[in-house]
């Protein structure tokens, strides 16, 4: 799958300026792909076991009654939306394929709509995000995809169609809950200082308030489930500021947003974007001391970076433009790599 990754990210690129029609072929062919890659991998695959366990002990929608519930997890829209496929056929696989074209089809619709090279931007989320959302945490793939189909309401200063979205989203992953303080932090008129002194700020609380933030999350995360992710192993394996992640989202928007400039006149979305981007980031650095706490909470603004990294390609000088992406498809390639290396070894420890 690495040489695969390689091939897609050098396709991107060398794609960058064809015409719009044939690019968009491309990318319902990959995407294809994609479906095809999710829906057939092993069962023995991070998670899977679990979602096809509860998939095959549920009953078809018009069979459910008060004692339905699902196993694994506890959000009922994901289990009755497993239900009603279920009614179509009673096989597992079938059941993973229509899980990643719902996944796929919303990054699709996503790319089509805030993106200005979605080839490139899909790089990026198999780069970052693929393996560990479609193929192990298929809930919340469903849900983060939804949310950022939701910004447009948010930049439209629309709050009910927001809210609705994310009671969809919360339905399939109760992380959606994480979404709503976004609406009301884009309405404020954020400038480069104030996003400079709040990642200050953040790298400071990490650091002498780490404790505090664990009672808070333990206090009110209940309905969440995250208190689990600030105790035991998950605080002796963090990587704490050690982690890379935090520097690569950091260098990501400190770019993207000494070039407001140069880019916001020609994406109109800019403003939500950086700011989505730097609410993931401020909660990436905060809760560093908990590494899945960090990265689950983070990960849906983080899907910004779809959009972010392509406008900031197009906004830079064509030999700064491509070194800029030789960079990034480094970065992608060690992210993509990690990810796949860590799944393999959980598959043979099975």
């Amino acid at each position: 799958m690495t040489i695969l990754f390689i091939l897609l990210y050098v396709i991107a690129v060398a794609t960058l300026h064809i015409d719009a029609n044939t690019k968009n072929r491309i990318l319902i062919i990959i995407c294809a792909i994609l479906v095809w890659l999710i829906g057939s991998r092993d069962i023995n695959w991070p998670d899977t076991i679990v979602y096809v366990m509860s998939f095959n002990q549920s009953p078809t929608l018009f069979h459910l009654n008060e004692y339905s519930s699902p196993l694994g997890y506890t959000e009922m829209g994901y289990f009755y939306l497993g239900a009603l496929i279920k009614m179509l056929s009673n096989s597992w696989r079938f059941y993973l394929f229509v899980m990643a074209i719902l996944s796929i089809f919303l990054l699709y619709k996503n790319l089509n709509k805030y993106c200005i090279y979605p080839l490139l931007g899909l790089c990026v989320y198999v780069g970052r995000f693929l393996l560990n959302r479609d193929m192990v945490q298929m809930r919340s793939s469903l849900a983060i995809l939804l949310i950022i189909w939701g910004l447009q309401y948010v930049y439209k200063k629309r709050l009910i169609p927001f809210l609705l979205i994310v009671f969809l989203a919360y339905s399939f992953h109760h992380m959606a809950l994480i979404a709503l303080p976004f609406y009301f932090i884009n309405l404020l008129k954020i400038k480069k200082v104030h996003i400079i002194i709040s990642i200050l700020i953040a790298f400071l609380l990490s650091q002498v308030a780490a404790e505090g933030i664990s009672d808070y999350v333990d206090d009110w995360s209940t309905d969440l489930q995250y208190e689990t992710y600030t105790q035991n192993e998950y605080v002796e394996q963090s990587l704490k500021l050690a982690n890379p992640m935090i520097y690569f989202q950091l260098a990501i928007l400190i770019l993207f947003t000494f070039l407001e400039e140069r880019i916001k006149n020609f994406e109109p979305y800019y403003y939500t974007l950086r700011n989505g981007y730097l609410y993931s980031t401020l909660i990436l650095i905060l809760f560093c001391n908990y590494t899945a706490l960090s990265g689950r909470t983070s990960t849906m603004f983080a899907t910004c970076e779809i959009f972010i990294i392509p406008l900031i390609t197009i906004s830079l000088s064509q030999r700064i433009k491509y070194l800029f992406l030789l960079g990034t498809g480094i970065a992608l390639f060690y992210f993509f790599f990690t990810k796949y290396s860590d799944a393999l070894i959980q598959i043979q420890n099975v």
